[in-house]
């Protein structure tokens, strides 16, 4: 399989540097690659591949003459042995050599492949004279497993040094499939994602598990076990592999293929020996399939096959030993205060008891970390402890509820109720308490009260915290809410509590909606929803209400495709209220694309279903102020006095009340009614609900101006109305305008100042439906992005901000999934691109 990218690597490693280093392990593609690239030149290209009979300087001197005359015609004369050097004078015969090849017509370039194979140091302080006093012509290409004793270092810093490592010859996706399709065999995209994961891009693996696949031809049977069960991939990783290792190396390596990564201390723990640290470093070096991971402190990786062999052959002959070493395991990562690893080796001992201790100690900390998975396998692992035990039942509760399975999470509560000890202590009532509370919020109650009982951990203290303010928030205590969310929001930031962090950041939007604040509301659900992105539980019940609330600012930027997505993220959802959001999300946004029947009746249809189940008000809002307009669209008065009546009765005298009356005034010619409407819902008794409530209002103003020759006041109110959108980017407003009031903005065009960007963007969604928004960042995402493009470190750009450096990094995080991109480089060129910064 040609690998035309990787020759132009390798043709412009050549042309940059006098010495070339291809080093990587075992199958990795070295010696094809380079026979590839040398099919790609014409001439004077020697290969001379190494063996261990090239034992004394003289027998590697005389290989590597015998190819250089081989070459070329009229070059076996000039290199002939012992032309002008005495026999066994290795250093003249080398400046002899150094001469002759300075003296050839143009350029040569040297392959020597298998470095690795060189013995002695005398063989090799030859081909470093060799690389010390390289004449000008000549380029080497040295291709070995590891990197061979040669002064790489000073060749690095004199800028004489080329390198290609296993990174650059791993299998992509699309290399894989092209190697599996030439193989005669083909995969879906999840399988081949699943086998390039399992061959980490390794070519040996991968053409092992073509063979493997085309003759099982079942890929989805074999696919979890081929590593383990191919007789092949056994005898490749065996005799390539194993077979060059100590026996004592060999032995390391099986101990610690229990784990995904190890550091040294870990190494000593699993395989008793002090030394195993330097043992796997050494490896490393020599490139054994062992990588060393960048971070603090050293951490190694075996090859994931290798890994798998290793796991697999050790399973089979020792069983009792890999529970040994997994229960070891265990209590080293829990000893490190890595629950999530603790808990994941405990899963693996079969010992329920230590499963159950485990749990006990880190359960709630991965479970606020956004690890419900984890916590139900540890809780599998416990088996029937679980039953009898009030605090791992309640663990299950926590863990279904962030799945969004909220009826196993009742039947969890229900269960430790049945199993609660006579004298409770309070940790474990403070603990029940908050997961009864969290179930009910997620069904649409609200919480459940209660003195604010033990914090066995910052985590508990954080959560503790965050119920408190929902609670506040629900009650209407708007400041003391923003003052427990604050700090719930900073206690998990400090602990690295990224669910948490999520279920904080929505409280947030919900405080935000009950405040009128919809830019903070947008911003806030976007980031709880981006940040959920990385985790395990799209479906936590805190994330609809994100998609809700974000579902409506989306309709209001005419950003169709975006609410249409967030409805789908409602389908199904509890509680009921959640999924009425959604299917008036849908509802709007088809009349808005242009099914217009269609998407008013299911408002209409989903309106009816919901009866009089309660709704928070700001939702009741929103769905009046939307249904109604679409109602008015379409000249279906009997329809808009029906909305107009259902949300009168839920909300009194809201806004939104009086818009609906000014809509109705305007529509029949009632000038001075309309006015008289505008002006009641500006009087402090009748706050606005819903976003963009205050922007129709102005946009009413106007129209009702411009109908009784008020020009000038028109003008003004369609600036205040734009000024209000800004900070949210609303559109649709505008786009359902009077007519009179649509025709003044463009004519006005050129004119708003700090509002002109918005008013061109209005403009193109009047000419036609449908217009997607742009990528937006928050504020703090702004500031955060501006610090980016200077080198300071993160805790740097921290200090200036005066917030945490979790903080930053919960950002950074934010900024990279808005942009696509992966790195810190990477987001300030998409930035630029856009026009972000």
């Amino acid at each position: 399989m040609p690998r035309r990218g990787l020759c132009d690597l390798v043709a412009r490693a050549v042309a940059a540097s006098p010495v070339t280093l291809v080093c990587a392990p075992a199958g990795c593609g070295k010696t094809l690659l380079l026979a590839e690239w040398m099919c790609t030149r014409t001439r004077d290209v020697v290969w001379v591949s190494l063996d261990h009979d090239d034992d004394t300087a003289e027998r590697f001197l005389a290989s590597l003459r015998f190819a250089i005359g081989e070459c070329g015609p009229g070059r076996r004369e000039l290199v002939r042995p012992g032309r002008f050097a005495p026999p066994g004078d290795v250093a003249s015969t080398v400046a002899e050599l150094v001469e002759t090849i300075e003296a050839l017509p143009g350029e040569l370039v040297v392959v020597l492949d298998n470095v690795q194979e060189l013995p002695g140091q005398d063989v090799v302080r030859v081909l470093a004279s060799l690389i010390r006093h390289q004449p000008r012509n000549l380029r080497l290409v040295l291709a070995a497993r590891s990197d061979p004793l040669l002064p790489l270092a000073r060749l690095r810093v004199q800028g004489r040094l080329s390198e290609l490592r296993a990174d650059a010859l791993r299998f992509g996706p699309v290399e894989a499939r092209e190697l599996l399709e030439r193989s005669g065999v083909v995969l879906t995209e999840d399988q081949l994602r699943r086998l390039v994961a399992q061959t980490d891009g390794w070519a040996a693996g991968l053409r092992l598990a073509a063979r493997s696949l085309r003759a099982a031809g079942d890929p989805e049977r074999l696919l979890p076990h081929f590593a383990d069960d191919d007789r092949a991939t056994a005898d490749f990783l065996t005799g390539e592999v194993l077979a060059q290792l100590p026996g004592d190396s060999r032995e390391i390596l099986a101990m610690v293929s229990v784990s995904d990564q190890v550091t040294p201390r870990l190494a000593a723990s699993l395989s008793g020996r002090d030394d195993a640290g330097a043992v796997l470093a050494g490896l490393e070096r020599e490139g054994v399939l062992v990588t060393a991971v960048e971070g603090e402190q050293p951490w190694y990786q075996l090859h994931p096959m290798l890994r798998t062999y290793l796991r697999a052959e050790l399973t089979r002959r020792q069983p009792d030993l890999v529970t040994a070493l997994h229960h070891r395991a265990a209590r080293w990562f829990a000893g490190q205060n890595r629950p999530r690893e603790a808990l994941q080796h405990a899963e693996r001992t079969g010992d329920e008891r230590a499963a159950a201790d485990l749990l006990h100690d880190r359960g709630l900390d991965v479970l606020l970390d956004g690890r419900p998975g984890l916590v139900l396998r540890g809780l599998t692992a416990a088996g029937t402890t679980v039953a009898r035990d009030p605090w791992l039942l309640l663990f299950s509760a926590l863990a279904h509820l962030q799945l969004g399975e909220l009826s196993t999470a009742e039947s969890d509560i229900a269960r430790s109720a049945r199993v609660w000890p006579a004298g409770p202590d309070e940790r474990l009532a403070a603990f029940r308490r908050l997961v009864v509370s969290a179930h009910a919020l997620a069904c649409g109650r609200a919480p459940v009260p209660g003195a604010d009982g033990a914090c066995s951990s910052p985590a508990m203290e954080a959560w503790a915290r965050l119920d408190r303010g929902v609670a506040l928030l629900v009650a209407g205590d708007h400041r003391d809410a923003a003052h427990e969310l604050a700090a719930a929001g900073r206690l998990s930031d400090e602990q690295d509590l990224h669910y948490l962090t999520v279920h904080t950041t929505t409280a947030h939007a919900l405080l935000a909606a009950a405040t009128g604040d919809h830019r903070a509301v947008a911003e806030a659900s976007e980031l709880a929803l981006t940040l959920a992105g990385r985790g395990t539980w799209g479906r936590a019940p805190w994330l609809a209400v994100c998609h809700a609330m974000l579902g409506f600012v989306r309709l209001l930027r005419c950003d169709l495709r975006g609410a249409l997505a967030c409805a789908a993220a409602l389908a199904g959802v509890e509680p009921r209220a959640l999924r009425f959001a959604g299917a008036v999300l849908e509802g709007v946004a088809r009349f808005d694309s242009g099914d217009r029947v269609i998407g008013l009746r299911l408002l209409q249809d989903s309106r009816a279903a919901l009866s009089g189940a309660p709704l928070p008000p700001p939702l009741a809002a929103s769905v009046m102020m939307l249904e109604h307009q679409c109602a008015l669209d379409l000249a279906q008065t009997a329809h808009a006095r029906d909305v107009a009546e259902w949300g009168t009765r839920r909300l009194g005298r809201a806004a939104e009340a009086h818009v609906i009356v000014a809509r109705t005034q305007l529509a029949r010619g009632d000038l001075q009614g309309a006015d008289r409407a505008v002006r009641a819902a500006r009087e402090p008794g009748g706050p606005a609900l819903a976003a963009g409530t205050d922007v129709e209002l102005d946009l009413l103003d106007a129209a009702t101006a411009l109908r009784l020759g008020c020009r000038t006041r028109a003008r003004d109110r369609l600036e205040e109305a734009l000024a209000r959108a800004v900070p949210v980017g609303l559109i649709r407003p505008f786009t359902h305008a009077d007519p009179e009031v649509k025709k003044l903005l463009l004519d006005q065009m050129g004119g708003f100042g700090d509002s002109e960007a918005l008013a061109t963007r209005i403009r193109a969604a009047v000419a036609g439906p449908g217009t997607a928004t742009a990528v937006t960042l928050t504020g703090r995402e702004r500031a955060v992005l501006t610090h980016l493009t200077s080198p300071q470190r993160l805790d740097e750009v921290a200090s200036q901000l005066r917030v945490s450096v979790n903080t930053v990094k919960t950002h950074v995080r934010a900024i990279y999934a808005k942009l696509g991109v992966n790195n810190r480089r990477a987001a300030v060129v998409a930035a630029r691109e856009l026009g972000l910064g």
